[in-house]
């Protein structure tokens, strides 16, 4: 009971904080359109409105949630002895956090394939079936999303460095 009372406060308050971070900063999220038919009909209406909800209720959940039961540790002390069972999910998010910065710099496979890797190294999957599997996987996302639906990525700081006219232009298109 006490870990599933710990998880619920952890989840609230994320929830609140994160809902409310979002309320305050949408007007760098989206734009507001020239209409004559009212405020109503502006496109960031409707997810104003759910994450008011959102953070309403979570807020009134974290405040039913929040009570200090005798004997429990604080909410703070929770968090932070929790931050030991979530080691592979910080690792992950901060694997993105590198993974999303670094693909301009050394090209949407490299990064793609390493950062796959990676994830497939954390979850224990260590055959070479994954690593192929990964490499399959990045091959397929470039053809679709290159050649099929003609999506491009910046030019690579790294492939201009590297490579000149036909071959860098190669490696920016595929690579």
């Amino acid at each position: 009971m006490e870990y599933e009372n710990r998880k619920s406060k952890l989840f609230f308050l994320v929830m609140t904080l994160i809902s409310c971070y979002l309320i305050f900063s949408y007007q760098s999220h989206t734009i507001e359109i020239k209409r004559d038919h009212g405020w109503y009909t502006q496109p960031y209406v409707a997810p104003l409105f759910g994450l008011g909800l959102l953070a309403f209720f979570s807020f009134m959940k974290l405040l039913l949630v929040i009570k200090p039961i005798e004997g429990e540790k604080g909410l703070i002390d929770n968090l932070v002895e929790s931050l030991g069972e979530y080691r592979v999910v910080l690792i992950t998010a901060i694997l993105f956090f590198f993974y999303v910065n670094i693909i301009t710099l050394v090209g949407f496979a490299i990064s793609t394939t390493l950062f796959i890797l990676s994830i497939v190294w954390l979850s224990r999957l260590l055959s070479p079936i994954w690593a192929l599997n990964t490499l399959i996987a990045v091959a397929l996302i470039i053809l679709i999303f290159r050649v099929g639906v003609n999506i491009w990525i910046p030019d690579v700081v790294l492939y201009e460095k590297l490579f000149s006219e036909q071959t860098l232009w190669f490696m920016n298109k595929y690579f």
